[in-house]
Order: structure tokens, then C-alpha cells, then sequence
């Protein structure tokens, strides 16, 4: 049983902000979405066309199927990457 920390076998995505940790990748970066709209409301609003989700996995289904690589907003300025969410750039480095 895990208890949050991440020392459940399995768990090595860790959140560099929280240290909450996820089995995935694709967790981790839903878990990113919800820091970057911390104290929004409950709502989560997509950084390229604005449309308005009020689930976090809802909007990252929405940016892998509606925006590609050259929407990212975000530039890594110790690399090529680019982001969707400021959270992405923050705990990239």
C-alpha cells in the first residue's frame, strides 16, 4: 500500500514541486496540470484555444489530440524543450 511518498514499488514519477509520486508519466503530467490551475476555481483552461475543462486529464486528452509540438508555449532556456504548462518548465531542470 502506498502512502504518498512514493515508496510503493512501481511509483518512480515523482513531482518535483510536491513529492507525490505516479506509476506514469502521462499521471505525472496530469498531476502538473493540476498545480498549474492551483486556486482557479476547479476549472482548467487549455493555453493554446482557451476552451475550458473542468477535469485535468480532460484538458491533457484535449492538447495531445487538438495541439501538437509547436503549440507549446513554454521554451526551456537550458534546452530545445518546449511546454504546454509553466509547471512542465519548472521541474524539468
Amino acid at each position: 500500500m502506498s502512502d504518498g511518498t512514493g515508496s510503493q514499488e512501481g511509483l518512480n514519477h515523482e513531482c518535483k514541486l510536491c513529492s507525490q509520486s505516479f506509476d506514469s508519466p502521462a499521471k505525472l503530467q496530469c498531476h502538473l496540470i493540476e498545480h498549474s490551475f492551483e486556486g482557479m476555481g476547479g476549472t482548467f483552461k487549455c493555453p493554446v484555444c482557451f476552451t475550458v475543462f473542468v477535469q485535468a486529464n480532460k484538458l491533457q486528452q484535449h492538447i495531445f489530440s487538438a495541439h501538437g509540438q509547436e503549440d507549446k508555449i513554454y521554451d526551456c532556456s537550458q534546452c530545445p524543450q518546449k511546454f504546454f504548462f509553466q509547471t512542465e518548465l519548472q521541474v524539468s531542470f
